[in-house]
């Protein structure tokens, strides 16, 4: 009997050590669940924060990017309207170009959401800013045109009233010499000519660019003078090229002329016999000849007896 009773306390012992470790191993394993569930939530919450700060920097990049390029079409639609307002010639092609930016413009405030779509449009200024250069490498090709233009225009202004003025004075001093010839027997000249040459294999060529230019010819005519006394007369040709500078080969050269010492290019000596007689005498030098207007000025005794203007290309 008693040893049925200690068998029964046994079995009872047993039952409630099971019991205990079945209650303790449920409490760990919910506890490594519990653990298991707050890391994966941890876990979660960590990617969320980290997904936000992501997304926060997009936006921010975004909104930098869209600020900067905007900023570059509002510079870019300056520019070409101040380019407009100082070249007409370019205005058609550059109201196009103003409506281009506007379109960019429009696109990038109806959403740039990314670097995908902001490459793009970024090319795209990218390629206005180079058209604007070209632009503005036209428009300042035109100006040095202008003003080119206006500067030959001046000169020729110029140098055409200079001509009228100095021909109204010729013609009243030859009309004076003219009066006083058959007392005093000066000498006269016409047909004055100044002409540029080239030289060529068959003969000198005229010309008028002066690129081509090898040497210029002044010819004019001694008018009959049948009072004046025969004999040697000596005949200088003045020449004055574009920098107005008197074309002459030494400083000696010189003249008098209304109480002036002035350099001549050509002196000849010509055997007058009363009789017209026509003179011709050339300037040759190894420089290039410039562009522009020269002055071909005859003087013979004292007195400056023909004036002629001639261009060169």
């Amino acid at each position: 009997m008693e040893k049925d009773n200690n068998k029964d306390v046994t079995t009872s012992e047993r039952t409630r050590s099971n019991g205990s470790s079945g209650i303790i191993i449920f409490l760990a394993v919910l506890a490594i669940l519990l653990a298991v569930g707050a890391a994966l939530v941890l876990r979660q919450m960590l990617k969320a924060k980290h997904e936000a700060q992501v997304a926060s920097t997009q936006v921010e990049h975004v909104s930098e990017e869209r600020d900067t390029l905007l900023k570059k079409l509002d510079e870019l639609e300056a520019s070409y309207t101040s380019l407009s307002a100082t070249n007409q010639e370019l205005d058609n092609q550059l109201v196009e170009e103003r409506r281009r930016v506007n379109q960019l413009r429009a696109q990038i405030r109806a959403g740039v959401t990314g670097e995908g779509d902001a490459g793009p449009i970024r090319q795209r200024i990218e390629e206005l800013e180079a058209q604007l250069e070209e632009y503005r490498q036209q428009a300042e090709f035109m100006e040095a045109e202008k003003q080119s233009m206006a500067a030959e225009t001046a000169q020729m202004r110029s140098a055409l009233t200079q001509t009228a003025s100095r021909n109204q004075e010729l013609e009243t001093k030859n009309r004076e010499l003219e009066e006083q010839v058959e007392k005093a027997g000066f000498l006269t000249i016409s047909n004055l000519e100044g002409t540029a040459l080239r030289e060529r294999r068959r003969g000198d060529e005229p010309t008028d660019r002066a690129r081509r230019t090898d040497k210029l010819r002044v010819c004019f005519t001694i008018n009959q003078n049948l009072v004046a006394n025969p004999g040697n007369r000596d005949f200088f040709v003045r020449l004055i090229d574009p920098s107005n500078q008197v074309l002459s080969t030494s400083p000696d050269n010189t003249l008098e002329f209304e109480g002036e010492t002035i350099q001549y290019s050509i002196r000849r000596t010509i055997n007058f016999q009363n009789n017209s007689q026509d003179v011709c005498v050339v300037w040759d030098q190894s420089e290039r000849f410039e562009k522009g207007y020269y002055n071909v000025v005859v003087f013979t005794e004292g007195n400056e007896v023909g004036y002629k203007l001639f261009q060169l290309d």
